[in-house]
């Protein structure tokens, strides 16, 4: 009984892994564009347009912050898989020109 166990886990495991289940393995992991998504190019992402990517439906009355049955291009941009586009990111105030995060809360040297 052993060794047939032994026998199918060892068939099992060096059997190839479809296509298809290597190409949705490797979609999981590729960011996706809004406009990709974006199917009628009205600039907002509706429920039906994200059912293209079963992650983006399962989330999207997460991301719908507003709760207005749309993803904007802002709410999309908080999704993990979403390919991160210029001026949407958050901008981080230690990165910010003209200083350090901070910095002008710090007290002045003591006399």
């Amino acid at each position: 009984m052993k060794l047939a166990l032994s026998l199918m886990c060892m068939v099992l495991a060096s059997m190839p892994v479809g296509p298809a289940v290597a190409q949705a393995r490797h979609s999981e992991l590729k960011p996706i564009a809004f406009a990709t998504l974006d199917s009628n190019k009205d600039g907002k992402l509706s429920r039906i347009e994200a059912r293209a990517d079963p992650g983006l439906y399962a989330a999207f009355d997460m991301l719908d912050l507003n709760h207005d049955g749309f993803l904007s291009p802002e709410e999309f941009q908080a999704w993990p898989r979403a390919l991160k586009t210029k001026g949407t990111e958050i901008p981080n105030p230690a990165t910010a020109p003209g200083g350090s995060a901070g910095a002008q809360h710090m007290p002045g040297p003591q006399s």
